[in-house]
């Protein structure tokens, strides 16, 4: 902005050098239009500022390796379609707490896109940090409180571990009661007001004397587990994710219920039940917004 000063400043000098020098309606005319100029840049610059609104909007369902690409709508008025934005954009990594700052201008409304990187996964978020709206001339310049947020999730790609879980640790041991009236298994219990009549089991009504029903059992799971260790090394956690998230769905799809524990460096273990892919879906974003301790790098050095 003191650049552009300067520069008005000697063009001033200028055009009142010619007009002392040559007082005919052209030097009038360049002396009139350019004492306009400041008044002019200040009120659209004000007018810039007030009008102007941001948006930001990030693609979903982004993989590691993906090509995605962050949107920022700027808008103002017409009046102040020639204005400078500038704006700084702060990304902070959750799961280190990193922080990156890029700066981008925009002239009057557009749509700027800014290509997210996609080498590891984890959660971001990206801020418009400040934001000052310029004249077109850029003498003048203003903050503007008008900011804009959003998330961005980088997901873990699949990966096959060194050896696939054996199903056969995780047969059924025990029975729970069936929400079906249909199953084959069942248990035998006294009767009780309410009961359908044809749940009742004649044969062994007979042998007690006293009305028994069927009651549907179903084989109940143990719970298998699923470790994962926070690792300060990108790829390594990259990789670990992977194996978790293939592992896990290779239970889903088999229809056993698991945990997937979550063991951060010299902290308690985090536990998360997975029953559905819709459990499976909130643990991934959930780990992905973890902070890695600062216990991991101290024991590296160790």
């Amino acid at each position: 902005m003191a650049k552009n000063w300067l520069l008005y400043i000697l063009a001033l000098i200028g055009t009142v050098v010619f007009f002392l020098f040559y007082q005919m309606w052209l030097a009038w005319y360049c002396l009139v239009i350019l004492l306009l100029i400041p008044p002019i840049a200040l009120f659209v610059a004000l007018v810039s500022r007030s009008g102007s609104r941001f948006a930001m909007v990030s693609p979903k369902n982004i993989k590691i390796g993906d090509e995605a690409i962050l949107k920022i709508s700027v808008m103002t008025r017409k009046i102040a379609t020639f204005s400078l934005v500038r704006m700084d954009l702060q990304i902070t990594e959750k799961m280190t707490g990193v922080k990156t700052k890029k700066r981008a201008f925009v002239q009057g409304s557009a749509v700027m896109e800014i290509p997210i990187g996609t080498n590891h996964c984890g959660s971001y978020h990206y801020e418009i940090d400040k934001i000052r709206v310029y004249d077109p001339f850029g003498l003048f310049g203003f903050p503007s409180k008008n900011k804009a947020a959003c998330e961005v999730v980088i997901h873990p790609v699949p990966q096959i571990p060194e050896a696939i879980p054996q199903l056969n640790g995780f047969k059924a041991k025990t029975l729970r009661r069936s929400t079906s009236p249909y199953s084959e298994i069942y248990d035998v219990r006294d009767y009780v007001s309410g009961d359908p009549i044809k749940n009742i089991h004649w044969k062994a009504s007979a042998k007690k004397d006293a009305l028994m029903v069927k009651e549907p059992q179903e084989e109940c799971y143990g719970h298998a587990r699923v470790f994962l260790t926070l690792a300060e090394d990108r790829d390594t956690f990259d990789r670990k994710m992977g194996e978790v998230l293939f592992t896990s769905n290779y239970f889903l799809s088999r229809d056993i219920p698991h945990k997937i524990r979550v063991l951060p460096p010299m902290k308690r273990e985090i536990g998360f039940d997975i029953q559905s892919q819709r459990d499976l879906d909130t643990a991934i974003l959930r780990i992905l917004s973890m902070r890695i301790p600062k216990e991991t790098a101290d024991a590296k050095k160790d």
